[in-house]
């Protein structure tokens, strides 16, 4: 059976490259879960205050 020797010229990415990249995706992921969590109810009570506004359902304010 051949033995695999690994060629020197081809280097894989560094370890501290990758625990980087995944330390900035999970920093992404953590705003884009605040985010989601903060607009998601905002949105949610604007919808809610725009189909409820009295000047829509037919009550003007005297």
């Amino acid at each position: 059976m051949d033995r695999v020797i690994p060629n020197p010229t081809m280097s894989a990415i560094p370890k501290h490259i990758l625990d980087i990249w995944v330390i900035v995706l999970i920093i992404l992921a953590t705003i884009l879960v605040m985010t989601s969590m903060v607009l998601c109810p905002a949105t949610a009570v604007i919808i809610y205050r725009v189909r409820t506004h009295p000047i829509r359902n037919g009550h003007a304010a005297p």
